[in-house]
């Protein structure tokens, strides 16, 4: 297989990110901080000066991954249950009401008849049964 010249940079250049990668990865690097006599702050990896002191930077992505991950799926969770709560709400509602009426944003008012008010009632307990368990409210 012949290369060009071009396809040569790319894959040096590429070669080059993953060198970077991983050398950014590595935290085992000390890292220090000191201010000059004019008050400009500096970094380092060796300590320039008396007043140097060694801090630990932050990299992006070096949290704790189980961490985050454990956070992400509990405020998905509890989404997932404030949504199961106000479906289980709606649907004590609409098993209860004599009727239904819904008012559009431009003040509209319109009446369900009976069976359209049994067709939410039909729809809001598949979502509550698919979604929450089929934890629905007594009628």
């Amino acid at each position: 297989m012949r290369t060009t010249p071009g396809m040569a940079l790319v894959g040096l250049a590429v070669a080059s990110l993953f060198f970077c990668a991983a050398a950014s990865a590595d935290t085992s690097t000390k890292l220090y901080r000191w201010v000059d006599k004019d008050g400009h702050v500096h970094y380092g990896d060796q300590p320039a000066a008396p007043n140097a002191k060694p801090v630990n930077p932050k990299v992006p992505g070096s949290e704790d991954a189980d961490d985050a991950a454990d956070a992400a799926a509990k405020a998905a969770a509890d989404k997932q249950a404030a949504e199961c709560k106000s479906k289980n709400d709606q649907l004590g509602r609409y098993k209860s009401a004599a009727a239904i009426n819904e008012t559009d944003a431009l003040g509209n008012t319109r009446e369900y008849t009976a069976e359209q008010r049994d067709q939410l009632v039909v729809k809001t307990q598949k979502y509550v049964d698919d979604h929450c368990g089929g934890t629905a409210p007594a009628s």
